[in-house]
């Protein structure tokens, strides 16, 4: 069991709450006028509007040079914790972060006192080259939370049922469109030779998507067994395996007119040879990994163009443009965990293997359809029978194949959807987890139809280590699994000036990979990284893995609730409308947030927390064909807010109904419904104009939050072009609509007054200590992670990517 923070009091409730309404003042056009103000004063200084309320600003972005400074932040910051892990300060009063571009080089500066700290983690071998004069003046801080893996293109037409691939008047053979033919890169890829070989034994072999290293981990390795995957692989079972799989698409392909063959060793498709485009990430030992498996893949007989590209070019390709362009088959995936671990990994499985969460590739739609079943998976471990295939995997709760009922049919989309909300409906029946086992057993099928999927194939955790310059900096806080990765260790650095100087890497001459917004953006780790220091968590994780109060503390009850009329939920067209009032709830929680000020100057309130919900809801659905209002981007927000009945919000917070609780833990439960704004709601609000009707403000660009292409704009605050832009979008707000509607009208709040009505009995959980890092806000957290590659990282999301789980817990790519 978990260590728990905080203090927990049972208490017996004998009589139930309800609300009296007592309005929260709306936003006023002077209060509005004062912050577009002081909003556009901000961006004719700074040239950026990454405007947010964490310890620090930025103060410089120079991204010609790859350069940016932080400078501390001294306005009201009110935080509920007194974690010392988690401080509510930082130390050093400025932090530089310089973009490099030549790693060995750059330790060598590290240990010279050019840097103070390297940004970027190592295997212990590349130190060691260095010599103990080197070495010897570093302090490394151990990291296992990056790995790599290998993402498939798995894009076919979709009204033939194998891999033909028709862009305009070309038409391919994508081999690993075939199910089978990705299941059996498991035995192709022998990750225990590239742990050997190319990492000199600095890491270990992954075989699903929960590292090696993660406490979660021994759950899984029955799953690994079962399926029969082992490190090293199985060479000539895989190409069995793909042999048979392309000879069983030799009659379909026929079938829609074209010819499929095997010749000399070579297959070939209506003549000619099939090419596979292997995107190869050459910053790192990926580019190793990639020409390993190249290797291996000809052996299979298809002809690879190794496709040796930077992470800048790479990801514009892999995540930001549609799969059916066929530009790549395969890609080198890297991924890092920057947050604190907790064992609970609620939506792992869906952020790496299910279209409607994560990141399967690919990135935009269309994605990677999923189409093995519960039934299918434990049959393939159970030799055919289901009942031994339970048996096989260690389940607990599901003694037959029988007690999973319906779910038998399930595919990874719905199954995450249970894993990850723990209550579903799906054709008229509701579904729940409700103890520990069932949980364990139904992560364990997911973990092995996601990797009967095989849309992305686990290699290696990767065991790195931070270097810091040993006589500069002290008292640094790292973490055993994540080592400097951190926002806290950056906050606790002790250096003599207080200055603390980051190298980071940048290969490919840009500082971040992806737009600099938090809404759809800020997908890789590298922005991540300084995005953390500058906005602020309503809760976080703490070093023990624990989510505890940070700029927001709550009291939580589990029971049955009757949903209030005063519990609003926002419709775009309709406002805030008791949409759900008299249904029953099984979680009431009230929430006390500081918003503090904001970095220019102006004081947050209630409205911002009010607009930052009503923009989620406004944002994750879909009002009308053609809502311009809508960002499929953050479409898997819709799911979480289903899970929450209403809000009464109050001078300082709210109180939230739903139905959503981790069958578990509490504070993963608390988690679920923390929202916690990043942005003033006025920079919300233009941000959503500008996005959705940039036209009617005299613009003649399209702008996104989540996405860029041809002739589209992802939203960047730090592109002083994207600013220009969103200020003339605030100067016409203040002069014609200064104040969005979600915000005009007084909101109702609750007084809690007793009835006579008895209600059954309550559990009360007050938590007033802290945790850090990951803020989820409709989704349960475990820790940041990031692709290390060129698309998002990071379980638990939120914002779908960006929106996930709303705005908060996002993998990130590195």
């Amino acid at each position: 069991m978990r260590k728990t923070l905080g203090i927990v009091v049972a208490v017996l409730m004998l009589f139930s709450m309800v609300a009296a309404v007592n309005p929260v003042a709306a936003a006023t056009a002077s209060d509005a006028a004062a912050r577009y103000d002081a909003d556009i004063a901000w961006a004719q200084k700074y040239n950026h509007l990454a405007i947010s309320n964490g310890p620090y600003i930025i103060d410089t972005y120079a991204p010609e040079n790859l350069y940016l400074k932080l400078v501390k932040y001294t306005g009201s910051r009110n935080v509920f914790t007194n974690d010392p892990n988690l401080l509510a300060e930082g130390i050093p009063e400025v932090i530089e972060y310089q973009g490099v571009q030549n790693p060995e080089n750059v330790i060598l500066q590290i240990a010279s006192g050019d840097f103070d700290i390297g940004m970027f983690a190592f295997p212990a071998g590349k130190y060691n080259g260095l010599g103990e004069d080197v070495v010897s003046k570093l302090s490394l801080f151990k990291s296992a939370s990056s790995y790599n893996e290998l993402s498939f293109n798995t894009y076919h037409d979709p009204d033939k049922d194998t891999g033909i691939v028709t862009v305009g008047d070309n038409v391919y053979f994508n081999p690993f469109a075939i199910r089978e033919v990705r299941f059996a890169m498991n035995w192709l890829i022998n990750r225990q030779y590239i742990v050997q070989n190319i990492y000199q034994g600095s890491g270990a072999p992954m075989l699903g998507c929960i590292r090696p290293s993660h406490p979660a981990n021994k759950y899984f390795e029955p799953v690994y067994d079962a399926l029969g995957i082992t490190p090293e692989g199985d060479e000539e079972l895989a190409l069995q395996m793909i042999d048979e799989a392309m000879q069983a698409q030799i009659d379909k392909v026929k079938q829609y007119g074209h010819t499929l063959e095997k010749k000399d060793g070579m297959w070939y498709f209506d003549g000619n040879p099939i090419e596979v485009n292997f995107i190869i990430r050459i910053e790192d030992e990926r580019k190793d990994i990639g020409l390993y498996a190249s290797k291996q893949i000809q052996k299979a007989g298809f002809k690879v163009n190794e496709l040796l590209w930077d992470r800048q070019k790479a990801g514009g390709v892999v995540f930001a443009t549609p799969p059916s362009n066929y530009e790549w088959n395969i890609y080198t995936g890297g991924w890092g965990a920057g947050g604190l671990p907790s064992v609970w990994i609620d939506d792992y499985t869906a952020w790496f293997y299910a279209a409607w969460y994560g990141y399967v590739p690919g990135a935009v739609e269309p994605k990677h359809v999923n189409t093995v079943t519960v039934e299918d998976f434990l049959k393939e471990v159970g030799d055919g029978d289901a009942d031994a295939g339970l048996q096989a995997i260690g389940a607990t709760y599901y003694k037959s194949a029988a007690d999973l009922g319906d779910i038998l049919k399930w595919t990874e989309e719905e199954l995450t959807q249970l894993t990850t909300l723990f209550h579903v409906e799906f054709d008229g029946k509701a579904y729940e987890i409700t103890n520990a086992d069932q949980y364990w057993d139904l992560q364990k099928i997911s973990m092995g139809i996601g990797v009967m999927e095989s849309a992305r194939v686990f290699m290696i955790e990767t065991w790195e280590f931070y270097p810091a310059n040993k006589d500069r900096v002290k008292n640094i806080k790292a973490h055993e699994s994540v080592g400097l990765g951190t926002r806290w260790s950056v906050m606790s650095a002790e250096t003599p000036d207080k200055k603390v100087k980051i190298a980071q890497f940048a290969a490919t001459g840009a500082l971040f990979m992806s737009a600099f917004n938090d809404v759809g953006g800020i997908s890789d780790v590298y922005s991540s990284r300084v995005w953390q220091l500058v906005r602020d968590y309503g809760g976080t994780n703490n070093f023990d893995g624990v989510y505890t109060p940070y700029r927001c503390k709550w009291e939580l009850e589990r029971g049955d609730f009757t949903v209030p009329e005063s519990a609003v939920i926002y419709n775009q067209t309709q406002g805030w409308i008791a949409a759900n009032a008299g249904e029953d709830a099984k979680v009431k929680i009230k929430v006390t947030c500081d918003v503090g000020e904001w970095h220019n100057g102006i004081k947050g309130n209630m409205d911002d927390i009010r607009y930052y919900i009503a923009f989620l809801y406004t944002w994750a659905y879909k009002d009308s064909p053609d809502d311009p209002y809508y960002d499929e981007g953050l479409s898997g927000t819709a799911a979480s807010l289903k899970n929450v009945l209403g809000f009464e919000f109050t001078e300082d917070g709210y109180v939230a109904y739903g139905t959503y609780t981790h069958p578990i833990a509490d504070d993963m439960t608390a988690a679920f419904y923390i929202f916690y704004p990043r942005y003033p709601w006025e920079l919300y609000y233009a941000m959503g104009e500008l996005v959705a009707k940039s036209k009617d403000y005299g613009i003649d660009k399209v702008y996104s939050f989540s996405s860029s292409g041809e002739g589209i704009n992802w939203l960047d605050l730090l592109t002083k072009e994207h600013v220009d832009d969103l200020v003339k979008v605030m100067e016409q707000l203040k002069a014609n609509a200064p104040v969005p509607e979600a915000i005009k009208g007084e909101a109702p709040t609750p007084t809690e007054t007793p009835t006579e009505t008895p209600k059954e009995e309550v559990k009360t959980v007050t938590v007033t200590e802290t945790a850090t890092v990951t803020e989820t806000t409709t989704q349960t957290v475990t820790e940041t992670v990031t692709e290390t590659g060129g698309g998002v990282c990071g379980p638990a999301a939120i914002l779908g990517l960006a929106l996930l789980p709303l705005l908060a817990l996002r993998r990130r790519r590195e």
